[in-house]
């Protein structure tokens, strides 16, 4: 039975990576070219003098990166929904399953680890000076920490949800994780150390995984668990083409209550609060928002005072043009569509909700231009808000003056 599950799994991870390239000269465009560089720069790190950031590298940065490597791996049980009718009234043959796929999980992180671990080690010998038996010790230290950090994620996911799982990450994931790189650090050139840190964690995965196999009544959520572990592959092939679908809340983050944006009940004021809280609350939209808030502070702050102006304005159009576009399929929307609303109202509705949407973007990216601009420090105190003020109402009117010979029409 594992066997069957076993290469049915793998089958399916070569049907998803066969759906991004059908042809196999796409990999090997890509993967000899890429072999080749790759093996050219490990070999450079070896026998070529290391690059200059390497003389400032911590050894922690190296251990950030294999935690972080080690964080990334799962325990996959290959347990089916089906075997709610049969196979869990067996369970020898359930338990058999699980520690075979318990143990083919385990080496699979060992062995991706150790690929890492490779990566790593011309900085750990020339940089760091690492002797051999330190070296060994700490792959498998390392290894050993990522088997019991798999088990801990595992248990706590099976048993809890919500708010508590995040709970319980801190004394089971976050803590220990802690505690691998302080000691990791301090007897990272003491073999005998990480070899006896190794043993206990090699022991305390063993006892996790007594405690798995004794766990009840946790049979839906292992299958769900597995379910997420054995789709991982799919849903990041499919991340950049197909939306995440959205969890469903019995209240919204922003406007819990759902009240008016806008105290005056004008239907233009309607029009344009609705437009806002359903941008605001779309988890996507707004955390584009954010980022390309974020983005265009950097750009503004790192540009010399001429390009900065003009980047400035470009930014505000940009995101103005964005948010015409949002206001369009606002427009769209069959339940919208149905609103028997004048366009005069459409066309006050979108200047105000455009304005609005705009205020905080044009405030921010004000104050980086006037801020980090060669003038009177009083000046841009007074002056970034009005600046902001007028961005966010002339970017709209100029924006909807270049939509209206667009295909979008007039709004």
């Amino acid at each position: 039975m594992f066997r069957k599950r076993l290469i049915s799994h793998i089958r399916d991870r070569v049907r998803v990576l066969r759906s991004v390239a059908d042809d196999w000269t796409v990999f090997l465009y890509i993967l000899i070219p890429g072999l080749l560089l790759g093996g050219r720069l490990y070999y450079g790190l070896w026998k070529e003098p290391l690059p200059a950031w390497a003389a400032q590298l911590p050894f922690s940065v190296v251990l950030a990166l294999l935690l972080l490597t080690a964080s990334l791996s799962s325990i996959l049980l290959l347990i089916r929904e089906a075997d709610v009718l049969f196979v869990i009234q067996r369970k020898a043959w359930l338990h058999g399953v699980m520690v075979r796929s318990s143990l083919y999980s385990m080496a699979v992180a060992a062995l991706k680890t150790s690929i890492f671990y490779l990566i790593v080690l011309p900085f750990l010998v020339r940089q760091f000076h690492q002797d051999s038996l330190s070296l060994v010790s700490l792959l498998l230290f390392t290894i050993a920490f990522e088997w019991v950090l798999m088990w801990s994620k595992h248990l706590v996911r099976v048993q809890t949800g919500g708010w508590r799982r995040r709970l319980l990450y801190i004394p089971f994931v976050f803590v220990p994780s802690g505690m691998y790189g302080a000691f990791a650090a301090w007897f990272r050139l003491q073999p005998f150390a990480l070899g006896l840190g190794t043993i206990i964690l090699v022991v305390v995965s063993l006892l996790l995984i007594i405690v798995r196999l004794r766990l009840r009544g946790t049979f839906m959520n292992d299958v769900q668990e597995d379910l997420t572990n054995r789709t991982d592959l799919t849903s990041v092939v499919l991340s950049q083409t197909v939306d995440k679908p959205r969890r469903i809340r019995k209240k919204t983050w922003i406007y819990r209550r759902s009240g008016h944006v806008f105290r005056s009940t004008l239907p233009s004021r309607r029009i344009a609060g609705a437009m806002i809280k359903t941008l605001l609350r779309h988890p996507k939209q707004s955390m584009l928002y954010l980022q390309f808030t974020g983005i265009s502070l950097l750009v503004l702050l790192t540009l010399p005072i001429g390009i900065k102006v003009i980047a400035f304005a470009g930014l505000i159009m940009l995101l103005t043009y964005w948010l015409f576009l949002q206001w369009f399929g606002f427009r769209q929307d069959p339940f919208v569509s149905l609103l028997p609303w004048p366009d005069d109202q459409h066309l006050q509705g979108s200047h105000l909700a455009m304005g609005t949407l705009l205020s905080p973007f044009a405030v921010l990216t004000s104050a980086a231009v006037l801020f980090t601009s060669p003038v009177n420090v009083w000046i841009a105190v007074i002056g970034f808000v009005p600046l902001a003020a007028a961005s966010a109402w002339i970017a709209p009117q100029a924006m909807r003056m270049f939509m209206l010979n667009r295909k979008y029409g007039s709004p």
